[in-house]
């Protein structure tokens, strides 16, 4: 997957020209303080670059994606861990009441 780019109106179109409106438009932008997100290519490269005093652009950061497998290795070393401490404390416990008696 590409990057991907957050596109915010922060200037009113009212009295711009008509192929501005129209590539605002274009963008999906509907209202102003609004955003939208679009894939990083060229054409929205282009579009952004004809209004761009209109617009506020930043790059969003994607996340990876977690697969099934991945969930199943974290739960598995969450359950080992929380095993191990339960035996700690229970080692701990036996080993408080041994002392004492």
């Amino acid at each position: 997957m590409g990057r991907k780019l957050r596109i915010t109106q922060i200037k009113s179109a009212i009295g711009r020209q008509f192929d501005q409106k129209g590539t605002l438009k274009a963008l999906g932008i509907k209202k102003l303080n609004v955003s939208v997100i679009k894939e990083d290519t060229p054409q929205i490269r282009g579009m952004i670059r004809k209004i761009s005093h209109l617009l506020i652009v930043e790059e969003i950061k994607e996340k990876k994606k977690e697969t099934k497998e991945t969930k199943k290795t974290k739960e598995t070393k969450k359950t080992k861990e929380t095993k191990k401490t339960k035996v700690a404390k229970e080692t701990k416990k036996k080993k408080g009441k041994n002392e004492t008696s």
